[in-house]
């Protein structure tokens, strides 16, 4: 019989581990698992984002939904986020 790749016992090693980040290294996996591992990771950080906006009087050349858009797309931090977690 032939092995699957993901029936191997991955391994991980973790390279650096702050308050911040962590870098580590996973072997004897397929790229499904890793990317699953990636996945888990993103839908976990927590997030925080402009997700509604409301223009009163635009009187520029972009478009209302355009602006809303680019605001959405604004990196925010908030220290009384992370202090809860």
């Amino acid at each position: 019989p032939s092995k699957m790749p993901y029936a191997n016992q991955p391994s991980v090693k973790i390279l650096e581990l702050t308050e911040e980040n962590v870098k580590f290294v996973i072997e004897n996996t397929d790229l499904s698992m890793a990317n699953g591992v990636r996945r888990i990771f993103i839908a976990e950080t927590p997030t925080i984002a402009i997700d509604w906006v409301q223009i009163e009087n635009n009187t520029s050349v972009l478009h209302d939904e355009f602006i809303a858009h680019r605001l959405g797309l604004i990196p925010l931090t908030s220290d009384e986020v992370v202090d809860r977690l």
